[in-house]
């Protein structure tokens, strides 16, 4: 079993276990050294959760209390360390790449992760000319002061 098959099933595993993460989860995402190919023996696993939208705003430390539990299980499990982020509340532009480099090793109904996924890829094309005026402007700021 290579290493991201044995994540995705310790995952799995740990959800089936947890109601609240198994009723009100939508997706979780790896990403970082693990999916490029890099990890080392000492490398984390970064894993990003996606939540019902409704639930969030209404109680998001519950939602981090839950991954965070959650995390810590899968660590002991792997005996790796186990970062959490939930992309609800990360910014837009960390959330789109995250889902657009990672890869979805969860999700709790298909049709739901589309939805996020198509909503999270229209706000960001919306912003984007924002995004990358916003850049450019601390780009030439941090010029101008060296």
């Amino acid at each position: 079993m290579d290493a991201i098959e044995k994540i995705r099933t310790s995952l799995k595993e740990l959800i089936i276990q947890r109601d609240f993460l198994r009723n009100h989860l939508i997706a979780v995402y790896l990403f970082g050294s693990v999916v490029k190919g890099r990890e080392r023996e000492k490398s984390d696993i970064d894993l990003a959760f996606v939540f019902d939208e409704n639930l969030y705003k209404k109680d998001p430390f519950t939602t981090l209390q839950e991954a965070e539990m959650m995390s810590v299980e899968m660590g002991e499990k792997l005996q790796k360390v186990i970062d959490v982020i939930i992309l609800n509340g990360a910014s837009l532009s960390f959330a789109y790449h995250t889902v657009r480099s990672g890869i979805c090793i969860y999700e709790g109904n298909t049709a739901d992760r589309i939805l996020y996924e198509v909503a999270l890829d229209n706000k960001y094309q919306d912003f984007k000319p924002f995004i990358k005026e916003l850049r450019e402007i601390k780009r030439k700021t941090l010029i101008g002061r060296y």
